[in-house]
Order: structure tokens, then C-alpha cells, then sequence
């Protein structure tokens, strides 16, 4: 639970991550404190810490949005929200949307993307606007709920696929979002056949239940 002398793990560039003091954010109109419980580790992160974003994240930084936790504190104006209440963060802060965006606020001009363009999740206290959060049901498996927004992402590539129960579904990688993917096109009907060339992710696949085939094997 966050503290006074709450942590994070900053980025400082080029690499290198440092953990210190990072002094809970009092949340302002419209936002809520949280105490982060669990955090998962994109892709994204990962390029960022390669240093592949340093143009883009401001260092030092805390990176990190994949997230689960409970509500800490409430700011002013904040309405169906409760102190206590578990949820996760879709980290899209579209408060810059302007009426020329036309109502796409996922790709609106003033989008900042928390965790990259704002203080992110690798903390014990994260502040964030309120229209972000998502309660989780009361009990649920915060370990598991922080894997709410790559699943997400797994539902919205299912969803314009327009799968349909019987249909093959090819899904190439059998990484993080690849396996959420076939799991969420399974759960929809469909026959899933995974491409995958590393060793350790086919056996993983496989261990799953799925069809799973290393295609360098036909060249």
C-alpha cells in the first residue's frame, strides 16, 4: 500500500532504471490516487528501455501502464468512485480532445498516453484522471486483472476480425498479445493455429492446448 515514502522506478535513459522515493501525488479535480498492486511489463516498456522512445519520454520518468490496483483517495468532483475500490487504468488521458477530433479521442491531437507521455505505474502510488479507471469486480484476482489491457487489446483485433464460430483462425506469434489473441479467438469458436518460430513459446502455445507450428520447418 502506498505511503508517504512510496517508490517508483524511474527511467533515466539509455537504459538505466533507478528505484526511489516517489511521494504520492495528491489527485487534483477530476483524478484519483491509486495503489498499485500489480504492473506488467509491454512491449512498449521494453522499447522504451532500449532506448528506443528517448525522443518521446522525459527523463527521468516512471514508465509502466499494464496495471492493477484499488482506489486510494478521490480529488474534487469524482462521482462513482468509492476509496477501496479495485480497478485498472485504460491509459489513455483524452482530457486535450478538442471538437475538431471529431470524437476520436484514442488518436485526438492532445493524447497523452500515461506511461510514456506522463508518470506511469511502476510506483506504489499512481495519479491518474478518473475517466481512465475501471472497477473490477468486488474479489477479483488483481494478478490476473493486470492483464486487463493487453487482453483488451486481444478483444478489439478478435472484434474486427468478425470471427465467427468454425473459422481458422492463423494467428502469426505466439507471444504475450499473440497468445491473447488466440485465446480470445478460441473463446469465440474459432480453430486457432499459431505460427511461432522460438522453441520455448511453441512448447508454451502447445501447453495451452493450441495447434502450433514453426513454419522455417517447410523452407
Amino acid at each position: 500500500m502506498a505511503t508517504d515514502r512510496a517508490r517508483g522506478v524511474f527511467y533515466e535513459g539509455d537504459g538505466a532504471f533507478v528505484l526511489r522515493d516517489s511521494p504520492p501525488v495528491p489527485p487534483g479535480p477530476g483524478e484519483v490516487r491509486l495503489d498499485v498492486a500489480f504492473c506488467g511489463i509491454c512491449g512498449t516498456d521494453l522499447h522504451i528501455a532500449h532506448g528506443g522512445m528517448d525522443h518521446r519520454v522525459r527523463v527521468p520518468q516512471v514508465i509502466g501502464h499494464e496495471m492493477s490496483g484499488t482506489i486510494a483517495a478521490l480529488g474534487p468532483g469524482v462521482e462513482g468512485l468509492r476509496v477501496g475500490d479495485p480497478v485498472v487504468v485504460r491509459p489513455l488521458d483524452t482530457r486535450g480532445e478538442t471538437p475538431a477530433d471529431r470524437g476520436l479521442s484514442h488518436i485526438s491531437r492532445n493524447l497523452r498516453f500515461l506511461g510514456i507521455d506522463t508518470p506511469g505505474a511502476f510506483q506504489s502510488s499512481w495519479t491518474v484522471p478518473a475517466s481512465t479507471v475501471h472497477r473490477l469486480p468486488e474479489g477479483f484476482d488483481l494478478r490476473l486483472a493486470a492483464l486487463t489491457e493487453p487482453l483488451a487489446v486481444a478483444c478489439h483485433d478478435v472484434r474486427r476480425a468478425e470471427i465467427v464460430p468454425g473459422e481458422m483462425a492463423v494467428v502469426i506469434g505466439s507471444g504475450p498479445i499473440g497468445l491473447l489473441i488466440a485465446i480470445v479467438a478460441r473463446s469465440a469458436g474459432a480453430r486457432v493455429l499459431l505460427s511461432e518460430v522460438a522453441p520455448d513459446r511453441l512448447a508454451f502455445a502447445r501447453s495451452l492446448g493450441f495447434d502450433a507450428v514453426d513454419p522455417t520447418i517447410w523452407i
